[in-house]
């Protein structure tokens, strides 16, 4: 095995084990890098065109107040998305769960693969820690589904509340009861989706087992989702929090230069302009900033004051998760090197999600060796719905 290799062995303490240069350290530090070239060659070319000398004026009068808070909400929002990831993999512990989030968020800002970067070294890291494939997928679903929820809900609401006059902002249809109605359309199809992704799964299960597993593990992936809504704890608030927080940074960003659009107004624009952020390109840089610029033009903003307002926010969004996601996952690497085990050293017993209990009964539960295959085994079969303890 070359250096550059990463090996996760497991010893006979069950203890897995890290050995070798990351390349996973060496992506995020690279990714990083890119982030910095590229936001030097932004604030380069804000400087050089002649037609942004008023936002590169308004970039030197930023309060700094306020941009200290921006970066306060954007560790607020990462908080959030911490309780919420502990929520969703409510049995590990949770400083290894904290620490995961923290590097999930630092691998989606850099890394260039449309926001699904975090997900991927995500699965990796759980892999190593003895998780099955489909419970890694299923689980790393969820986290999606609902994350993306939140922000379909809120398009919705924003959307029909800028229509009625509910919200100050731009009453236009297209710009708001199409946003509005698009997301209800989008929340009914993710409710209806299940069953047809199903039944489509076994239709194609023998000729085309690939597509097959895919697609079940896809409506596997929506049904946990609804499951664990119906069933929810309070740490799922997280979610929100993460979304909210997010969007306050842009606010306050606006605040940092006198005065900021109707907050209806820097929501619709952050939602459809961080839509670009799905292409792959490295933190999105250039991208999701011109998306984000011109939706809120469009929305209403000043341009110039957009264009210095989504500069510093993307700095914040950028910056503040990678920094401190990078550390997580060094921190998370010596996690790897010590046993780990379920909280409170126990899983479900197999087979028993499905059958019923009487009121009060309390679940059986079964110890099996931490992060253990039996215990990866188990996990798969039962149900995923999060604990409320």
């Amino acid at each position: 095995m070359s250096s550059t290799d990463v090996s996760t062995n497991t010893p006979t303490n069950g203890a897995p084990r890290v050995s070798g240069s990351d390349p996973h350290l060496r992506q995020l530090l690279r990714g990083g890098l890119a982030l910095l070239v590229l936001g030097a060659i932004v604030v380069a070319l804000v400087a050089a065109v002649p037609g942004l000398a008023s936002v590169a004026k308004e970039l030197g009068q930023a309060q700094p107040a306020w941009v200290v808070l921006a970066v306060l909400a954007e560790l607020a929002s990462g908080f959030a998305f911490v309780l919420f990831f502990q929520g969703i993999f409510s049995r590990g512990p949770r400083r290894l769960a904290a620490r995961l989030a923290w590097t999930e968020m630092a691998a989606n800002a850099v890394l260039p693969a449309g926001g699904t970067g975090g997900l991927g070294l995500g699965a990796w890291i759980l892999g190593k820690l003895g998780m099955p494939s489909r419970a890694v997928a299923i689980r790393s679903s969820v986290v999606f589904f609902i994350t993306s929820a939140v922000s379909v809900a809120s398009l919705s609401l924003f959307g029909l509340g800028l229509a009625i006059g509910l919200f100050a902002g731009p009453q236009k249809p297209l710009l708001t009861l199409l946003p509005g109605l698009t997301g209800l359309a989008v929340i009914v199809l993710f409710l209806a989706l299940p069953g047809p992704l199903t039944r489509l799964a076994e239709k194609h299960a023998d000729r085309h087992s690939r597509l097959a597993s895919m697609l079940a593990s896809l409506a596997a992936g929506i049904s946990e989702t609804q499951a664990v809504l119906r069933q929810p704890n309070w740490r799922l608030l997280g979610a929100v929090g993460y979304w909210l927080f997010d969007v306050a940074v842009l606010w306050l960003a606006f605040r940092a230069f006198g005065a900021a659009p109707p907050f209806g107004v820097i929501v619709m624009g952050y939602l459809i302009g961080m839509g670009a952020s799905a292409l792959p390109i490295p933190g999105g840089i250039g991208a999701v900033d011109a998306s984000l610029v011109g939706m809120l033009a469009v929305y209403g903003a000043a341009f110039s004051t957009a264009v210095a307002a989504v500069l510093i926010f993307r700095a914040i969004e950028l910056w503040v998760p990678t920094l401190v996601g990078t550390l997580a996952y060094v921190l998370l690497r010596r996690d790897l090197r010590q046993p780990i085990a379920p909280r409170g050293g126990l899983w479900p017993a197999p087979g028993l999600a499905s059958r019923r209990r009487s009121p009060g009964e309390a679940p059986d539960r079964v110890a099996v060796p931490p992060w253990s295959d039996d215990a990866g085994r188990e996990f798969a079969q039962v149900s995923l719905v999060p604990s409320t303890k």
